[in-house]
């Protein structure tokens, strides 16, 4: 796929519109990359057939560049992903990093899905009221905490650390660390937090396990790009406040800010835990924070991944049933894990 000539990328997008076909607006973007051209297309339609028209422009658009194209659409775009393999593309169904045309078409989303958001309202096609919907929850039967921190990693020895999270996004979330070494920890919580930030949560939690266990050298992993920008700009001089300082200024911040103090969607709270775990550790290891692709192949990253995941449906099963299902789950999920792991170092 990386190999081909051409990269394209394709992000569709569309906001409420009154007057419109199922009134709403639909936009897309296509990004092409090649050795012969650079470019970005983009349109939008009030009609209904946004896959019709992105078809079209992209075939307008690659009819005079020469090589075949490895095209990347959104996740949730499988009305699209289908009628382009039915074309015979080669296509992914998320954006990869490899892929060189999908910055640009995400940044250009973006931009455009906020035009017309600004774009509705000024012209008064945004909808009068905004009705919400009961979003369907499964009942909580208990909260699973487990976790391993039996290691003592000699001076030498260095550390790698995978991170993930898993939420409904209703009330309840999971985050999880897996070390190479076999040792874990899940946490699920009662919450409303983002996905994003319980990221940042499993990012503070592996940074307080490596304070526990002594350790000296370390490499914590997440695949998730928000959390990593997070703790970039948490340590690029960003001052926690103390907890009394927090409430004075969310008090303070909601007169001028109706979002508060938040800052891409993560609080006050979750940004100076992880300060704070991150401070807890200096003169003690040298600690890298870096990226993983996620489902790559990684073994930790996939551990840490299903780890997170079992333990948020754990919560919807009583805990009699659940609990012995979850604690085979985990072990297999290690053990795994620790044997991929020691197959790619010897390989």
């Amino acid at each position: 796929m990386v190999q081909r000539p051409i990269h394209v990328a394709i992000a569709l997008w569309d906001q409420p519109w009154k007057s419109a076909h199922n009134q709403k607006i639909e936009g897309w973007v296509i990004a092409v990359d090649s050795k012969r051209a650079r470019f970005v297309r983009r349109g939008r339609t009030t009609k209904g057939d946004v896959v019709e028209r992105t078809l079209a422009e992209l075939n307008d658009a690659l009819k005079n560049l020469r090589g075949k194209a490895w095209i990347v659409t959104g996740r949730r775009q499988a009305g699209l992903r289908l009628a382009l393999e039915e074309q015979g593309h080669l296509v992914t169904g998320s954006f990869s990093e490899k892929n060189r045309a999908g910055k640009r078409a995400s940044m250009q989303r973006k931009k455009d899905d906020h035009a017309a958001l600004r774009e509705a309202k000024k012209t008064g096609e945004a909808p009068d009221t905004v009705k919400t919907t009961q979003v369907p929850t499964t009942p909580a039967h208990w909260w699973p905490q487990f976790g391993s921190d039996n290691a003592r990693p000699q001076d030498d020895e260095l550390v790698r650390i995978a991170t993930d999270a898993s939420s409904d996004t209703v009330y309840k979330g999971s985050m999880c660390f897996v070390a190479n070494n076999g040792d874990f920890q899940l946490r699920t919580a009662k919450t409303k937090a983002s996905t994003d930030e319980l990221e940042l949560e499993s990012l503070t939690l592996a940074l307080k396990y490596l304070h526990k266990v002594g350790a000296r050298q370390a490499v914590i992993e997440s695949d998730s790009v928000a959390a990593l920008e997070a703790v970039d700009y948490i340590l690029s001089g960003e001052k926690p406040r103390t907890a009394p300082q927090q409430r004075q200024g969310q008090r303070n911040s909601r007169r001028r800010n109706p979002r508060g103090r938040t800052w891409r969607g993560l609080t006050p709270g979750s940004r100076s835990r992880f300060h704070q775990a991150w401070k807890d550790l200096n003169g003690q290891c040298d600690v890298k924070i870096r990226r993983v692709l996620g489902h790559a192949g990684d073994p930790l990253n996939q551990a840490a991944d299903q780890i997170a995941y079992m333990g948020l449906r754990a919560i919807a099963h009583p805990l009699k049933e659940a609990r012995p299902t979850l604690k085979h789950g985990i072990n297999k999920a290690i053990k795994k894990a620790k044997v991929n792991a020691v197959q790619g170092a010897d390989s």
